[in-house]
């Protein structure tokens, strides 16, 4: 299978998966700032953890409430003007904010870039990688789209780290950052502009667009609300990896620059373990399911581990740690969706089934980030083990859950009506 999916992606379908990967990493670099700049952004606006992590708060709540009538107006509208004008949108909300640096109109443009990134852009850029190929080519063709917006994501974030550093004042470094973002997503917008040919490829038939009229029948279906939570689960351990760089640094003494270029490491270049987690599925498990059970238990381990591991231990075993919750995460994070059908959803209910999930699945951003930062500014040092103990709880719950959706599966006693 994986032959025969490669055997038909052509050079141009790569290339156009490769600025689908681009315009992707541009538009989610900017919102997930905290990812690489985190303590930077803080010093830079004077502002504290739990205001950084409100923010998040923001752009979760407006993502939350645009994610199902985005869809159903990305469908409505042309792929391509609502990625165009979603990029442009991201653009002109950077600009605003570099040009202000007050918490107050951070607060709006984050949740202009909750629009811009969600309300269209997300059901459009999923929609635009699924018109790439044909049926048997989709694991692939997203794999490919998920590795290569992991790897340009991480270049992104290193120049602009590069070029933060032209100014050692700490407001002025991390406004040259932004700035740089801000022409990244200029270009992005023209690459759509010249590259993606949306009459060359076939829209999605109706019956695999959102629908309200599969609401009910979705919603009654217990696997629903397992994959959902479990989405929730998988994303916030994916998302919470970003804490290991303010750990390194003040709990072990790392260095904040090499914290924050490890950082990229997790953040970003481990989407290019996405297909590998794919492989397992097909090749190894031959089950979504089978692989999920065991992820979160890898990451359940991982974690306790972390929890025990003394605050004297090496720096650089201290590092290597750090880098295996990611590792797992995006093996899981980056393959969530792909047991719809196991969980025997018809292909009619997946965009459904995806719309409602998200609302669910990606609540994370509103809730994690503004815990973590009350424990940090509450208790300092000591939170790291809180925050890691947290994390760990939701690698069980999802695996809870997971085995959960392996005993309907075996029994076979769930199914989406009619």
């Amino acid at each position: 299978m994986a032959e025969t999916a490669k055997a038909k992606l052509t050079g141009k379908m790569l290339g156009v998966l490769f600025i689908f990967g681009f315009v992707n990493a541009i538009m989610y670099t900017f919102p997930y700032v905290r990812y690489v700049f985190y303590e930077q952004q803080i010093i830079a606006m004077g502002i504290n953890n739990t205001q950084s992590g409100q923010l998040m708060s923001i752009y979760s709540l407006c993502m939350m409430a645009s994610m199902i009538p985005g869809g159903i107006l990305a469908d409505k509208f042309s792929t391509k003007k609502c990625l165009v004008y979603s990029v442009l949108a991201s653009f002109v909300a950077i600009c605003i904010y570099a040009f202000t640096m007050t918490f107050t109109v951070a607060c709006f443009v984050w949740f202009m870039v909750g629009l811009s990134t969600n309300f269209v852009f997300w059901c459009g850029i999923t929609k635009a990688v699924g018109m790439v190929g044909d049926p048997e080519t989709q694991g692939a063709c997203y794999g490919i789209y998920y590795a290569s917006s992991g790897i340009i994501s991480a270049i992104l974030n290193a120049i602009c780290l590069w070029a933060s550093g032209f100014s050692e004042d700490p407001t002025t470094s991390f406004m040259i950052a932004m700035w740089v973002m801000a022409g990244g997503t200029l270009i992005a917008a023209l690459l759509v502009v010249v590259f993606f040919k949306e009459k060359e490829v076939e829209a999605a038939s109706e019956d695999d667009t959102f629908q309200f009229k599969y609401v009910g029948a979705v919603l009654k279906n217990p696997m629903t609300w397992l994959i959902a939570i479990m989405v929730m689960c998988a994303y916030g351990l994916y998302t919470s990896v970003s804490y290991f760089s303010p750990y390194l640094t003040d709990v072990l003494g790392i260095p904040l620059v090499n914290s924050t270029l490890l950082n990229i490491v997790r953040s970003n270049l481990m989407n290019l373990l996405c297909p590998v987690g794919g492989y397992i599925i097909d090749r190894v498990f031959k089950s979504a399911n089978k692989w999920y059970i065991t992820a979160f238990a890898i990451t359940t381990a991982i974690y306790a581990g972390v929890m025990i591991m003394p605050d004297t231990v090496s720096p650089g075993f201290a590092t290597f740690v750090s880098l295996l919750p990611s590792m797992v995460a995006m093996m899981l994070y980056g393959v969530i969706w792909s047991g719809l059908r196991e969980c025997k959803f018809k292909a009619a209910y997946f965009g459904t089934v995806i719309g409602i999930g998200s609302i669910l699945g990606y609540t994370p951003d509103f809730f994690y980030f503004t815990i973590f930062g009350k424990w940090m500014d509450t208790y300092g040092n000591a939170a790291y083990k809180m925050i890691f103990g947290f994390l760990m709880a939701t690698a069980v719950l999802g695996m809870i859950l997971a085995i959960v959706m392996r005993v309907l599966i075996s029994r076979n006693k769930v199914k989406v009506e009619e």
